[in-house]
Protein backbone atom coordinates (compact mmCIF):
# COMPACT_ATOMS: atom_id res chain seq x y z
CA UNK A 1 0.00 0.00 0.00
CA UNK A 2 1.25 3.44 -0.19
CA UNK A 3 1.90 5.53 2.32
CA UNK A 4 -0.86 8.15 1.84
CA UNK A 5 -3.47 5.46 1.65
CA UNK A 6 -2.20 4.17 4.98
CA UNK A 7 -2.20 7.51 6.28
CA UNK A 8 -6.09 8.16 4.98
CA UNK A 9 -7.23 4.44 6.60
CA UNK A 10 -5.54 5.37 9.94
CA UNK A 11 -6.96 8.85 9.53
CA UNK A 12 -10.33 7.14 9.34
CA UNK A 13 -9.79 4.75 11.97
CA UNK A 14 -8.94 7.87 14.36
CA UNK A 15 -12.02 9.98 13.31
CA UNK A 16 -13.79 6.64 14.09
CA UNK A 17 -12.40 6.32 17.60
CA UNK A 18 -12.94 9.37 18.42
CA UNK A 19 -16.48 10.23 16.85
CA UNK A 20 -18.07 7.14 17.14
CA UNK A 21 -21.07 6.15 16.04
CA UNK A 22 -21.16 9.22 14.76
CA UNK A 23 -19.23 8.86 11.97
CA UNK A 24 -20.78 5.64 11.36
CA UNK A 25 -23.68 6.75 10.91
CA UNK A 26 -22.39 9.63 8.69
CA UNK A 27 -20.73 6.90 6.22
CA UNK A 28 -23.89 4.92 5.90
CA UNK A 29 -26.13 7.98 4.70
CA UNK A 30 -23.46 9.96 2.87
CA UNK A 31 -23.83 7.33 -0.10
CA UNK A 32 -27.79 7.67 -0.38
CA UNK A 33 -28.43 11.33 -0.06
CA UNK A 34 -25.40 11.36 -2.59
CA UNK A 35 -27.80 9.53 -5.29
CA UNK A 36 -30.61 10.35 -4.42
CA UNK A 37 -29.01 14.28 -4.94
CA UNK A 38 -28.49 12.70 -8.44
CA UNK A 39 -31.50 11.30 -9.28
CA UNK A 40 -33.06 14.05 -8.66
CA UNK A 41 -30.97 16.41 -11.20
CA UNK A 42 -31.01 13.78 -14.09
CA UNK A 43 -34.75 13.77 -13.50
CA UNK A 44 -34.95 17.88 -13.53
CA UNK A 45 -37.47 19.59 -16.26
CA UNK A 46 -34.63 21.86 -17.85
CA UNK A 47 -36.05 25.48 -17.77
CA UNK A 48 -36.30 27.04 -21.24
CA UNK A 49 -35.12 30.76 -21.71
CA UNK A 50 -34.71 33.70 -23.87
CA UNK A 51 -32.15 36.22 -23.70
CA UNK A 52 -34.15 38.69 -26.36
CA UNK A 53 -37.82 39.54 -27.50
CA UNK A 54 -36.49 38.51 -31.05
CA UNK A 55 -35.64 34.88 -30.00
CA UNK A 56 -38.79 34.72 -28.79
CA UNK A 57 -40.43 35.80 -31.58
CA UNK A 58 -38.29 33.45 -33.95
CA UNK A 59 -40.01 30.32 -31.92
CA UNK A 60 -43.99 31.62 -31.40
CA UNK A 61 -44.47 33.88 -34.16
CA UNK A 62 -45.70 37.70 -32.61
CA UNK A 63 -47.05 37.63 -28.66
CA UNK A 64 -51.01 37.45 -28.57
CA UNK A 65 -50.61 39.72 -25.72
CA UNK A 66 -47.54 41.70 -24.05
CA UNK A 67 -47.68 43.31 -20.36
CA UNK A 68 -45.18 45.77 -19.77
CA UNK A 69 -43.50 46.13 -16.40
CA UNK A 70 -40.91 48.99 -17.04
CA UNK A 71 -41.83 51.31 -19.53
CA UNK A 72 -38.01 52.55 -19.24
CA UNK A 73 -36.81 49.29 -20.27
CA UNK A 74 -39.67 47.97 -22.55
CA UNK A 75 -37.97 46.67 -25.43
CA UNK A 76 -35.94 44.09 -22.93
CA UNK A 77 -37.11 40.45 -22.45
CA UNK A 78 -37.03 40.79 -18.47
CA UNK A 79 -38.92 43.66 -18.72
CA UNK A 80 -41.83 41.87 -20.51
CA UNK A 81 -44.28 38.97 -19.90
CA UNK A 82 -45.71 37.95 -23.27
CA UNK A 83 -48.29 35.98 -23.92
CA UNK A 84 -49.08 33.07 -26.59
CA UNK A 85 -52.20 31.55 -25.12
CA UNK A 86 -52.69 29.37 -28.88
CA UNK A 87 -49.63 27.37 -27.56
CA UNK A 88 -50.02 27.60 -23.67
CA UNK A 89 -46.78 29.29 -22.85
CA UNK A 90 -46.21 32.25 -21.34
CA UNK A 91 -42.54 33.96 -20.95
CA UNK A 92 -42.28 35.57 -17.75
CA UNK A 93 -39.11 37.55 -17.38
CA UNK A 94 -37.13 35.40 -20.16
CA UNK A 95 -38.31 32.41 -18.65
CA UNK A 96 -40.75 29.92 -20.36
CA UNK A 97 -43.72 28.81 -18.55
CA UNK A 98 -46.91 27.04 -18.86
CA UNK A 99 -49.71 29.73 -18.96
CA UNK A 100 -52.55 26.80 -17.24
CA UNK A 101 -49.64 26.51 -14.58
CA UNK A 102 -50.00 30.10 -13.28
CA UNK A 103 -52.78 30.31 -10.84
CA UNK A 104 -53.24 33.49 -9.10
CA UNK A 105 -51.39 37.29 -9.14
CA UNK A 106 -51.79 40.00 -6.64
CA UNK A 107 -49.81 43.36 -6.30
CA UNK A 108 -47.56 43.69 -2.95
CA UNK A 109 -45.96 46.52 -1.39
CA UNK A 110 -42.44 45.29 -0.42
CA UNK A 111 -41.40 48.18 1.64
CA UNK A 112 -41.18 47.55 5.78
CA UNK A 113 -41.48 49.79 8.55
CA UNK A 114 -38.10 50.66 7.84
CA UNK A 115 -37.23 50.69 4.27
CA UNK A 116 -38.98 52.20 1.16
CA UNK A 117 -39.19 49.68 -1.67
CA UNK A 118 -40.92 48.84 -4.98
CA UNK A 119 -44.36 46.92 -5.27
CA UNK A 120 -44.00 43.80 -6.36
CA UNK A 121 -46.38 41.88 -8.59
CA UNK A 122 -46.41 37.81 -7.41
CA UNK A 123 -47.62 35.16 -9.12
CA UNK A 124 -48.75 32.00 -7.37
CA UNK A 125 -48.51 28.75 -10.06
CA UNK A 126 -48.79 25.16 -9.08
CA UNK A 127 -45.41 24.03 -9.99
CA UNK A 128 -43.50 22.68 -6.82
CA UNK A 129 -39.97 23.50 -8.37
CA UNK A 130 -41.37 27.35 -8.53
CA UNK A 131 -44.11 28.33 -6.46
CA UNK A 132 -44.18 31.82 -7.26
CA UNK A 133 -42.91 34.90 -9.07
CA UNK A 134 -42.28 37.71 -7.99
CA UNK A 135 -41.71 40.56 -10.12
CA UNK A 136 -40.64 44.32 -9.29
CA UNK A 137 -42.58 46.69 -10.97
CA UNK A 138 -41.67 49.99 -9.70
CA UNK A 139 -42.97 52.50 -6.87
CA UNK A 140 -46.56 53.22 -7.91
CA UNK A 141 -49.44 51.50 -6.65
CA UNK A 142 -51.53 52.10 -9.04
CA UNK A 143 -48.88 50.72 -11.69
CA UNK A 144 -48.74 47.49 -9.58
CA UNK A 145 -52.12 47.06 -9.39
CA UNK A 146 -52.78 47.50 -13.36
CA UNK A 147 -50.12 44.94 -14.42
CA UNK A 148 -51.27 42.67 -11.73
CA UNK A 149 -55.01 42.92 -13.52
CA UNK A 150 -53.73 42.93 -17.04
CA UNK A 151 -51.96 39.15 -16.06
CA UNK A 152 -55.14 38.12 -14.43
CA UNK A 153 -57.18 38.63 -17.59
CA UNK A 154 -54.91 36.27 -19.52
CA UNK A 155 -54.64 33.86 -16.36
CA UNK A 156 -58.79 33.16 -16.01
Amino acid sequence: MKRNTILAVVAGIMLAIGFGPYLLLLLVIAPFAYFIIKRKERTAVPRVTYATVEEAKQRYGEPDGVVVLDASRANELLALILFYPNHDIAIIAGEELKLSSLECVMSKNMATPYTIDEYAVIIGTNDPLRPTIELRVGYGAVLAGDIAAQIDAYIQ
